[in-house]
Parts: structure tokens; sequence; C-alpha cells
């Protein structure tokens, strides 16, 4: 990896500035609080984004409301362009956007997304995405204070750090999952020892079972002998049932029998009275039409209703002329009326046009007066003699009524006799009929004595059949309960059967839990003395090879810098730094600011070499940045830094420091400065040699 440009935009005390940084050595130069330090925040914030626990805001330039990093660096000849944004909503700083562009290919990523393409592209491990970039503070850029500070931690806490750097935490991490793996085998042991604790109990109930199954069998077999008995002993019954039932009926068809018998004497009865009915009625009307017909009556009455009939037409029309009459006089009454009111209210004369008098008024009024009593007198006397018409009217056609209805009964009595001859003849029907009637009723009555002769035999069957259905009854009785008793015990077979099968499935089960038992047991005991044994072992194998290359390399760090002291320095089984003054053994506390600052640095560049030693793949071996790597040191010290940047043999060195003298080591100085409380490129201090 190597990094060609940088661009901040209101980046911590930066506005808007783009740094270009070239190959080999590069010091980053200028006064404390110039910006230095910015600029490698903003680069491990490009690759990686906020860490966690840090905050945007430590990024973002104060009443900034936006901020922009844009990084640039090759990687295997692949041109690559990071960019990412920061943004101020209300109280927080939050990431706005981000994105990747490889060799001129854009792509608009998530932060998280964003974070894993960088890890592959610079071939970390991917486990490294949910967690601080430690991998890259311990190989590129460690600020020196935390260096200082990973000596200072406790040893365990140390450990466990480098543990996670060099990538072999996956060993306590196999011994923390062992201890939680083998506490739950534990747990399933004593569930599989609660699930068999009854193993050899349950084998002996399903011998028990079995034996019981055995008897009820044997029950079984005299229950269906029993049944098959019972049954055929029921159906004898039956059979005697039936012919005693046959025998019932034929009692209950001859009853029925009689019946009809008796039905039909009954009908017969019926019809002899009906002849006799029609007989007598015959008779009857023979001999009234003997005896009321009058041919002389009817001949009278006939020329008598011919009279009356005159007479009526006669009287109507009589009624007629007396009705035409009084209309007539009704009308003129009318008249003089109307001319009497014409005459009262006459002032001229229409003729003459001359007055009229009330003499001559008078005169013609009572005129009209005798007129009209005149008319009176004749309409009052004409309704009296109208009146009395009516009523000699209403009397004559009475009279006619009665003679008409006297004329049809005797006419009807005239037809009558033409057909009196055909009564006679059905007459003598009737006699031979009825001698015929009452002998079929002597016979079918007799056929009834019979009958009754013959049921009579049959009653005696009927309270051995009841006796039999009783006895029927109850050996169905006895037929069901030994079915039912029959059914039970196939049913406590089936039940015994269901539980044989239950138990045996259960006590299968158990010997395989059984089984699993041992087998858990076994692999227990094998994990918690020989595996755990064997992770111990591997993890402590390979940390003393780390640790023997690990001190190699950090002696010979510190006495590159310390070339002139009397200090031997080593690492413990902790990868504590040990300080050694003749035989005594120095605290790091003790040391001066230039030994601590030389035992961190040697510390810093052995983790370096270690770590890309064991991670060969990695792409950032051919950049290191060193921020303030010489604070305290004496100028014996500083003059070694020269032969340290020159045994590095990187591709890419950044060095941030104030030291002017370090000027002299690098290949190219970039100096900054702050303005108003903006840092910059001192454009025309860009030093290269």
């Amino acid at each position: 990896m190597i990094i060609k440009r940088i661009k901040l935009i209101n980046i911590r005390s930066y506005e808007n500035q783009e740094i270009e940084f070239p190959t080999g050595s590069t010091l980053l130069s200028g006064d404390i609080g110039s910006g230095k330090s910015s600029i490698l925040f903003a680069l491990e914030y490009a690759l990686f984004g906020l860490q966690p626990g840090q905050k945007g805001s430590f990024l973002l330039r104060n009443n900034s409301n936006f901020g922009e990093v844009l990084l640039e660096f090759n990687i295997d000849n692949n041109d690559i362009i990071i960019e990412r944004r920061l943004k101020r909503e209300g109280n927080s700083v939050i990431n706005d956007y981000s994105a990747i562009t490889i060799n001129g290919q854009k792509e608009e990523l998530s932060v998280t997304e964003l974070k894993s393409k960088v890890l592959s592209i610079l071939h970390y491990p991917s486990e490294f995405i949910k967690k601080n970039n430690i991998l890259y503070r311990f190989t590129v850029y460690t600020p020196q204070e935390q260096m200082k500070q990973i000596i200072t931690e406790d040893a365990e806490t140390r450990l466990n750090v480098l543990r996670h750097t060099f990538g072999i935490d996956k060993y306590k991490k196999i011994r923390d999952n062992l201890t939680i793996f083998l506490n739950k085998m534990k747990e399933e042991a004593k569930l599989l020892q609660g699930e068999i604790k009854t193993l050899d109990s349950d084998k002996e109930r399903l011998k028990s079972i079995n034996e019981s199954l055995i008897s009820m069998e044997q029950k079984i077999i005299d229950k269906e002998k029993e049944v098959s008995l019972n049954k055929e002993k029921r159906k004898n019954i039956e059979t005697e049932v039936f012919e005693l039932e046959k025998k019932i009926k034929e009692k209950e068809m001859l009853e029925k029998e009689i019946e009809k018998t008796k039905i039909m004497i009954s009908s017969k009865r019926e019809h002899l009275l009906s002849l006799q009915k029609e007989f007598n009625n015959l008779n009857k009307n023979v001999v009234e039409a003997k005896e009321n017909f009058d041919e002389q009556k009817l001949i009278n009455i006939k020329n008598e209703i011919l009279s009356k009939k005159s007479e009526v037409e006669k009287l109507n029309s009589k009624l007629i002329e007396i009705s035409t009459t009084i209309n007539s006089l009704n009308s003129n009454k009318l008249s003089f009326v109307s001319e009497k009111e014409r005459i009262l209210n006459l002032k001229f004369c229409p003729t003459c046009l001359q007055d009229v008098s009330e003499t001559h008024k008078h005169n013609i009024l009572n005129k009209t007066e005798q007129e009209i009593s005149s008319i009176t007198k004749k309409l009052n006397s004409l309704r009296d003699e109208q009146s009395n018409i009516k009523l000699l009217l209403e009397k004559e056609k009475d009279t006619l009524s009665n003679l008409e209805e006297e004329k049809l009964n005797l006419e009807n009595l005239k037809t009558k006799m033409i057909i009196i001859q055909r009564s006679i003849t059905r007459m003598e029907e009737i006699k031979k009929l009825t001698e015929t009637l009452e002998k079929d009723i002597i016979l079918l009555s007799n056929h009834i004595e019979n009958l009754k002769q013959e049921a009579s035999k049959l009653s005696k069957f009927i309270n051995l059949l009841k006796s039999k259905q009783d006895e029927l009854k109850n050996a169905f009785n006895i037929e069901k309960i030994s079915e039912i008793s029959l059914a039970e015990l196939k049913k406590e077979i089936e039940l015994t059967k269901k539980q044989i099968s239950s138990l045996a499935e259960e006590i299968k089960k158990k010997e395989e839990s059984k089984k699993k038992l041992l087998a858990l047991l076994e692999l227990t005991d094998w994990l918690s003395s020989q595996f755990i044994n064997l992770i111990d072992f591997t993890e402590r194998n390979i940390l003393i090879k780390l640790r023997l290359e690990f001190s190699k390399l950090f002696g010979k760090w510190f006495h590159m810098l310390m070339p002139q002291d009397s200090f031997e320095v080593q690492l413990d089984e902790n990868f504590t730094p040990l300080i050694i003054q003749g035989e005594n053994e120095m605290e790091y506390s003790f040391l001066s600011g230039g030994e601590r600052t030389a035992v961190a640095l040697a510390y810093r560049l052995a983790l370096n070499q270690t770590i890309n030693s064991i991670l060969s793949n990695i792409k950032t071996k051919d950049i290191v940045i060193l921020d303030e790597p010489t604070d305290g040191f004496s100028e014996a010290q500083l003059e070694k830094m020269r032969d340290v940047f020159e045994e590095l043999k990187l591709t890419q060195l950044i060095i941030v420091s104030h030291e002017q003298k370090i000027e002299g080591f690098v290949d190219n100085v970039i100096r900054l400065k702050k303005e108003n409380d903006i840092s910059k490129v001192d454009v025309g201090r860009i030093l290269s040699f």
C-alpha cells in the first residue's frame, strides 16, 4: 500500500487542503498544534471510518455542518480512491456518505460495506470488521502514547491485546468456548443420567407386562369360546321364536280374514238395506203417482192461468195509462206555476209595452190558481186509483204464481207416470237381489265361525311366544355382556401392546441415551484433559516462538536506539518488557523520558515486524507511520534515528515530528503551519532531497 494524496475539507483545523505523499521517507514537520496528527487521524478515518467509541465531532471542524476526507492510494498497481463525508445533525455528527473508486469504477457503499471492502483490499482478517483497527494500529500507525500505554498495562490485558493482534486469541476463545461447551455437556450428562435413572426398573416392568399379556391372550381364547356358545344358544332360541311368530302371524291372518268377512257381511247388509229403501221409495212413488195425478184438473188450471194472465195484462195497461196522464198533469201544473211567477214579476206588457195594472195581474193570477187547483184534484184522484190497481195487480200475480206451481207439479206427476213402469221392473230386480244377499250373509257368517275356531286353536302359542321372547332377550343380554367382556379384553390387550411398544421405545431411547451418556462422558473426559492440554500446549509453543522472535527484534531495535547504554532488554512470558541493568531489573516508570520512548519505539517496531512476518499476505507491509517517535530523545538518540529509518527499508515511511534534526534523515519534508486557527501546507517549504 502506497499513499498518494489526501484531501481534507473541514476536518479538525483544516478548511480545504490537499496533501500529496511521495514514496520514500517523508517528514510532516511543524510546530505543536499545527495539524500534523490531524492528517493521520483523517487517514485512519478514510480507511476504516469512525472507530467504536469515537465521535464524529472529534474530526469535524467546529462550526462546520459537513466535512470530507478523500484518500488516494495504490495497492498492487490498482489506483484506489476512498471518499467519506461527515454531517452535523443537531448535537451529533454522523457519517453522511461513503464511496470507493477502483481504477475509475466508483461504487457508493454503506459505512460497514466500505470497511469490509477495505479490509478485503488490505487482506486484513474479516474478523476486524466489528473491532477497533488494532492490526492497523500496530503495523502502520500507532500514536506513541498508546504504545507506552500497552507496555504499562497489566500483564493479562496486554497478553489479550497481543493475542488478538497476532490472531492467536482463537486459542483463548477455544478455551472459553470449551468451558461453556463442557458446562453444557455436563448439564446434558445430568439430563441423560436423569433419563436413564429408571432404565432397570423399566426393563423389569416390561417383563411383567409381557407375562400379563400372555395371561390375557389365554383369557381371550376362553372368552371367544364363551361368546360362540352364547351366540349358538341365542340363534336356537331365535329359531323357536321365529316358528312361534309364524303361528301367531297365522292366527293374525285368520283374525284379519274374520274382520274382512265381517266387513263383507256388513257391506252386504248395508246393500240390502239400501235395496229395501230403494224398493220402498219406488213403491211409494208408484202409489202417490196413481193417487195424485188428475188430467182434468191440469186442463182447468191451464185455462185459469190464461185468464189470470189476461187480467194482469189489462191491469198493467191501465197503470201505464194512469202514469202517462199523471206525468202530463204534472207538466201542466209546473207550466202554470211558472206562469204565475212570471206574472208576479211583470211590469210592462211584452206586446204593447204598456204598464200592467195590479188589477189585471190579479185577474190573471186568479185564473192561474184555479187551473192549478183543478189539476191537483185530478192528480190526487188518479194516484188513489193507481194505488188500488197496483194492489189488485200484486194479488193477481200471486194467484198466477200458485197456479203455475200447481201446474208444474201436475206436469211432473204426468212425467213420473211415464217412468213408473220402469220402477215396477226395478222392484222385481230388487226382490231377487235381496234373496241373493241374504243367502251370502248366511254363508259368510258360517265362514266366520269356522275361522274363529281355527284362531282359537292358535291362541295357546301367544304365551309361549312371550316366554320365548323373554328367553331370547336374556340370551341377547348374556351374548352382549360376553362380547363386551371380550372387547374389553381385546382393548386391554391393545392398550397393553401399546404400553409395551411405548415402554420398549422408551427403553430403546434410554439405551441410546445411555450410549450417548457414555460417549459424552468419554468426550468430556478427553476434552477436559487431553484436548485442553493440546490447546494450551499449541498456544504456549506459538507464544514462545512469537515471544522469542519478538524479543529478539525488540532487543535489536532497543540497542540500535541506545547503543552506549548498559541496559539489557527482553520479554517475559506475558510479553512484558524487562529492562535489566547489571543484575537489577528496572521498573519502566523509573526510566527517563528518552529511555521510555526508546522502549516504546523498539516495542512498536518489533511488533510491526513480528505481525508482518505472521500475516504475510497483508498489504500494509511497505508503509509505516511514526507519530512523534523521538519524544525525550537525547542528541545521540536522535542521530540513531537515521540508522533506524535505513534499517526499516520501507517503500513509504511517514514521520510526524517537530524535531528539525529529523529533516536531515528523510527524503521529503512537508512543513505545516497554522494561521487564524486554520492549518495549511507551507507550499514554499516542501522539500525533497
